[in-house]
């Protein structure tokens, strides 16, 4: 291999992963880390290498430093090829191929240049403690050299495209896609089905609990495993009963009151911009002002122009 080079890193990550270090490219690879807050995973997207033939990239992590990788291939042709625990594969590149690498293992990859690609890197343990809260096996997850996942794929492009476009409810949403990417990891990308109706209940004490929960931590950025624990269910559990018992996932019931709780703060006064986006749960303003204009279709300074006119 030719001497490694140092990646190309565009917007979105305030520092490159201490891990990265032990990901060796034969060309410059172009890439961006998306900001995943306070989500226990790091999003990159791989553009392209500057090389007009192939690429090599070798993985060579020490076990206490490595992260489960999850890739799916988005453009690109020909075939891909891959080292891992000591067998050779090849695969034709698709749109939906997958693979996922276990935290420990090296790998070697071959890939044109031109092929590019969306991963996320589980912290270590991350996959397995949403398996074990389900009653799943962390030791049923096996590596995925290649295979064609289309569902896996659509949900990690749904990822993509939130972490893109940060919504009212984005780590809500991600919350729940992870949690489904892993299951469905586990069990061959198939679907678990659902429980009996009649074991599927949320009582209104409980779903009092969650609302209160979400009113008091609007500003706040609140995920799955939080809801779940004020209505005292699994994950899973919880996002079955909770849709049954308000007609809305708790993404989208989620994203209307952080909405009216936005459009009551530009109504009532001259609160800063920055300071409301704060107030509602939002990292910085321009996340919250892309939010809150594709969900009202205008910005939030015209729209407290308006109702206070």
């Amino acid at each position: 291999m030719t001497q490694a080079e140092a990646p190309s890193f565009h917007v979105g990550a305030e520092r490159v992963p201490a891990f990265f270090r032990n990901i060796h490219w034969s060309a410059q690879p172009e890439v961006t880390f998306f900001d995943t807050g306070s989500l226990p995973v790091i999003a990159m997207r791989h553009h392209r290498t500057a090389t007009t033939g192939t690429v090599e990239l070798v993985c060579d992590a020490p076990q206490e430093e490595d992260w489960d990788a999850l890739l799916v291939n988005r453009s690109g042709t020909g075939t891909t090829e891959i080292d891992f625990c000591g067998r050779h594969h090849r695969n034709a590149l698709h749109r939906d191929l997958c693979r996922f690498l276990p935290a420990g293992a090296d790998s070697r990859m071959l890939f044109d240049g031109q092929v590019g690609s969306f991963v996320i890197y589980f912290r270590p343990g991350v996959i397995a403690s949403l398996l074990e809260s389900e009653g799943k096996g962390a030791d049923a997850l096996a590596p995925i050299v290649g295979r064609h996942l289309p569902r896996v794929a659509h949900l990690l492009g749904l990822i993509e495209a939130e972490l893109r476009c940060p919504s009212l409810g984005s780590r809500l949403m991600i919350d729940g896609l992870l949690r489904a990417i892993a299951g469905l990891l586990v069990s061959g990308d198939a679907v678990s089905r659902d429980d009996a109706p009649e074991r599927i209940y949320l009582s209104p004490a409980k779903l009092k609990r969650v609302i209160e929960f979400i009113e008091a931590n609007l500003h706040e950025s609140i995920g799955l495993d939080d809801l779940a624990q004020a209505a005292g269910l699994s994950p899973n559990h919880f996002l079955r009963v909770f849709k049954l018992a308000t007609g809305e996932t708790p993404y989208h019931f989620l994203r209307a009151r952080r909405l009216e709780r936005a459009r009551r703060l530009l109504a009532e006064g001259p609160m800063p911009l920055a300071e409301l986006a704060l107030e509602c749960g939002f990292a910085n303003q321009a996340h919250f002002t892309a939010a809150f204009s594709r969900e009202i279709g205008i910005s939030p300074g015209r729209y407290r122009r308006a109702v206070r006119a």
